[in-house]
């Protein structure tokens, strides 16, 4: 650098490791940023696990012991034993019927090693609250408990597989947009 330059008020590069400093701060940047997404891909991600974590229901309840309390949204019905037939009714916290309806196809839920088979669904959302629930068939138990549907679990699941592919991807581009420029860059 000579003095007319630094009268002019232009420096010269820096050199560090052998390329200019300029660029290679700026590039250094990109990967920080990259790296970043990564982090927030992981806390994004985590959320929406916590999300699907508290949609997962509770163990059902069992019908022959009084009212049940729902702890979510939706009735669902089970009983011990495959094909026991919808034979239940139930009223809620005011002695209103609740509608119901049985599965158009087979579901089971397994709790711990335990298997209950759906027999009836509610067809209205009913909020939390507690229900009474009476079944004529004694040939099996039935249970209670909140709705459960694959809906409730797919949102949770689908947004945190895709928050992580999205800034994953966006930190994955950022990293090799770095090493391609970094790799091109004037060494001086």
């Amino acid at each position: 650098m000579t003095s007319t330059d630094v009268m002019r008020g232009m420096e010269a590069p820096v050199r560090s490791g052998g390329r200019c400093s300029h660029y290679s701060s700026r590039m250094r940047r990109l990967s920080w940023i990259g790296i970043g997404c990564f982090v927030v891909a992981f806390v994004v991600s985590g959320f929406f696990l916590v999300q699907l974590l508290r949609t997962i229901p509770g163990t059902p309840a069992p019908v022959d012991q009084g009212p049940v309390q729902l702890d979510g949204v939706g009735l669902t019905i089970f009983a011990s034993e495959r094909g026991a037939g919808q034979s239940c009714t139930a009223k809620d916290a005011s002695g209103a019927p609740i509608a119901l309806t049985e599965p158009s196809r087979s579901e089971q839920f397994d709790d711990a090693g335990d298997v209950y088979y759906v027999v009836a669904h509610s067809v209205e959302k009913v909020p939390a609250q507690a229900v009474e629930v009476s079944c004529t068939d004694q040939s099996a138990t039935y249970f209670a408990g909140r709705r459960h549907t694959a809906a409730t679990f797919l949102g949770p699941a689908f947004a945190a597989l895709g928050s992580f592919a999205l800034f994953g991807a966006l930190g994955t581009v950022l990293i090799v947009v770095d090493q391609a420029r970094r790799k091109r860059a004037p060494r001086h």
